[in-house]
């Protein structure tokens, strides 16, 4: 009964949500939350198929996108990932997940933001400040923000897995100087800490290898640095995919898995995320993905590559390209490779 219960609210939702992403033509939510970082997808194998699959992940790439998929994970696994992200700005991950049989699986991350060096600035105080151009050379900086993630997921049946995630979040933005109300110059430091927790579930209907998944992700306390608050990018999703060679041919080795998630975001309108993967025999992936409502990079493409060293140790190795059509940023792309030990 509870099973049922679960599929119909969430055939539901992913087609309330897939409507109103149509349907959208505002943005009243803009601009609500900091630590964007946080909304750059990780994994270049998720990135390829439109950031869509959060029902089909699996392994430490999950503790990205729904930790539900942790549970999935046999043996060992560690994952690095580079993005290429737009104005020359990178994004580095380290992710290791253990399974411990009947307690689950546990997992570990380390995500890191490299901004480069930027010049710092304050406000001119004198007529001779002001004549150089209105401000003060205070000399380079380098900005940084670092997300640390423990996860742990459980498969409780053959149908059903959940997961969950804390995340130490630390922004260091440096130290400037600014104008108190007496006016005076004081030199603030801009750091900040802060805990973030997801939640996912993932099952698996019964009906061929349709799943469906839930996840939110980054709910946290609101934020501030010196007067106006701000919260982490809070996210709900809900996720379907299938293999579609289920469909005509249950015979084949191959797979055609075609993933839909819907996603209601705090700081945007709704949007929707397709993505499709064809899979040759487990070794070669061919992935491509459409993001409707965004603003910018709406086309992924991706490809992907499983090769077994041994009978208990595989890589994998996955790149992704997102196609930004404005010109005013180079396209991100992403590199991830990954060791299996089973």
């Amino acid at each position: 009964m509870i099973e049922k219960i679960f599929i119909r609210l969430a055939i539901i939702i992913l087609f309330y949500s897939s409507v109103s992403v149509i349907a959208q033509d505002n943005f009243e939510k803009v601009a609500q939350s900091g630590m964007q970082y946080l909304k750059i997808g990780v994994d270049g194998a998720m990135v390829g198929k439109g950031e869509s699959g959060i029902s089909y992940v699996e392994g430490v790439s999950a503790m990205f996108w729904n930790p539900a998929g942790l549970s999935d994970l046999k043996g060992q696994e560690v994952m690095f990932s580079h993005n290429s992200w737009i104005a020359d700005i990178s994004m580095n991950v380290f992710a290791f997940g253990m399974d411990f049989n009947d307690w689950g699986v546990f997992g570990v991350n380390l995500l890191w933001m490299d901004y480069g060096e930027l010049r710092r600035t304050s406000v001119a105080t004198t007529i001779e400040q002001s004549a150089k151009g209105g401000y003060v050379d205070e000399g380079s900086f380098s900005p940084s923000d670092m997300a640390l993630g423990l996860a742990y997921s459980l498969q409780v049946s053959e149908q059903f897995s959940f997961g969950g995630q804390v995340r130490y979040l630390y922004q260091n933005y440096g130290n400037n100087i600014i104008i108190n109300n007496s006016g005076e110059s004081v030199d603030s430091e801009n750091t900040m800490s802060a805990f973030t927790f997801d939640f996912g579930t993932k099952y698996r209907t019964g009906f061929e290898s349709l799943v469906i998944a839930m996840a939110i992700q980054n709910f946290s306390s609101d934020l501030k640095y010196h007067q106006e608050s701000f919260s982490t990018p809070l996210t709900f999703k809900i996720g379907a995919s299938m293999n579609l060679f289920d469909i005509y041919d249950s015979g084949t080795n191959n797979k055609l898995i075609l993933s839909v998630d819907a996603i209601h975001p705090r700081d945007f309108s709704e949007r929707l995320n397709l993505g499709l993967e064809f899979d040759y025999l487990g070794l070669f992936q061919l992935r491509g993905g459409y993001r409707i409502n965004y603003d910018e990079a709406n086309f992924t493409t991706g490809a992907g590559v499983k090769y077994s060293l041994s009978n208990n140790i595989g890589i994998r190795v996955d790149l992704s390209y997102m196609l930004v059509s404005s010109n005013r940023f180079t396209s991100p792309l992403q590199l991830t490779a990954g060791l299996y030990i089973f």
